[in-house]
């Protein structure tokens, strides 16, 4: 049974996600149909509904993730696909399809309401998130590090999919750590994160490595059906669209480090965009690969979470300057770290992790905030 003690921080977290889309959806007359930033192309292509805000900007994936979902009945017959290849979004956003799927399923295919779904999932996925790891005895800092962290707040700001896959990779690794191994219900978790972004690919080709490394044969054969999964769901992208969109995100690679230092030296220049960035690297990037390391050195050991932080963080630093411009980009983008990282950290609960906590804490309530009051022109579809 949930505790007063567990409850709270439950509480406050709902009452600060509430704040989050509030401040959100302010700048729009506190429509909540603003959450997916729709633009004017995608609205030229395939019209939105009356009363939806359209911006005059470009759009953000979330837009995508609408469309997605829209486009849901097209999906599941194939003889409709060729109808897909010639509208936004292209097959790149279809690598994301965990959270169309789910709110297409959950709003029972009801155009009207899945604004209201969408941002109920993500809501959701967070309060899920802050329940099992209450539950699992961890500090309420900690709790709230994750759920209000740059990925879950970037993802709040645009309609994300970065919720589910805190939720589902979470839930993983707090069951890894007490029953250390993988078990069939993590299999359905694994095949369900890598259909909720194509990167999460990455963290189960980090969980084969890691049981081929302790030696644990069946784990390994386990974790091949979430990579034969997400293997099928592109071969399915593939017969609708004629590419396969997760090779060019492979292309994404710079050298270690040379990214974020040009941000620091000011070589693209200063902006609130470069700033927030560089905030990330030095109040999160740069101390959690410091913390994984020594923590490594002291203990002799390899762990699943902070070895997995550290080959996280290290795909962090080989990203190319478009992502690292940005903390709604490199904030959110390689979302496995956050678990993993802010786990580990919480396993050792000292004064300094709870330090590293609030950083992330910090950061995330900044982007939060800094994303909520940057409204855009809009029009509102009659």
């Amino acid at each position: 049974m949930t505790t007063l003690k567990q409850r709270w921080p439950i509480l406050i977290l709902a009452l600060a996600l509430a704040l989050v889309v509030l401040l959100n959806i302010r700048p729009y007359g506190f429509n909540i149909t603003s959450i997916f930033h729709m633009d004017e192309v995608l609205h030229g292509q395939t019209p939105m509904p009356r009363g939806f805000i359209v911006l005059k900007v470009p759009s953000y994936d979330g837009a995508q993730y609408y469309q997605v979902a829209r486009n849901m009945p097209k999906i599941m017959n194939p003889a409709k696909w060729h109808e897909l290849r010639d509208i936004s979004p292209g097959s790149y956003a279809y690598q994301r399809f965990l959270l169309p799927l789910s709110a297409y399923i959950l709003s029972l295919g009801q155009e009207a309401a899945l604004p209201y779904v969408f941002l109920f999932i993500n809501v959701l996925a967070l309060l899920l998130t802050a329940g099992e790891m209450l539950h699992r005895k961890k500090h309420p800092l900690y709790v709230f590090a994750l759920c209000l962290s740059p990925a879950a707040m970037v993802a709040m700001h645009f309609t994300l999919a970065e919720p589910l896959t805190i939720l589902l990779i979470t839930t993983f690794l707090l069951r890894y750590a007490e029953k250390k191994k993988v078990e069939w219900l993590d299999i359905l978790l694994l095949s369900l994160v890598v259909l909720a972004r194509e990167v999460n690919i990455l963290f189960i080709a980090y969980l084969i490595g890691f049981s081929l490394l302790t030696k644990n044969w069946r784990d390994a054969l386990k974790l091949l059906i979430p990579a034969a999964v997400f293997v099928g769901w592109h071969s399915v992208i593939y017969g609708i669209f004629d590419n396969i969109p997760f090779l060019i995100s492979a292309e994404a690679k710079v050298l270690p480090f040379s990214e974020p230092l040009k941000n620091l030296l000011g070589v693209y220049g200063y902006d609130r965009m470069s700033l927030s960035s560089i905030a990330l690297f030095f109040g999160f990037v740069f101390p959690g690969i410091i913390w994984v390391c020594t923590d490594m050195w002291k203990t002799r050991k390899f762990e699943i979470l902070s070895l997995g932080a550290l080959a996280f963080f290290g795909i962090m630093t080989l990203m190319p300057h478009y992502i690292w411009g940005s903390i709604t980009s490199i904030g959110r983008v390689i979302t496995p770290v956050y678990p993993l990282y802010i786990l580990a950290i919480a396993s050792r609960d000292t004064r300094l992790t709870r330090v590293l906590a609030l950083l992330i804490l910090l950061i995330g309530l900044g982007a939060a905030v800094g994303l909520a009051f940057s409204g855009h022109p809009y029009l509102i579809t009659q």
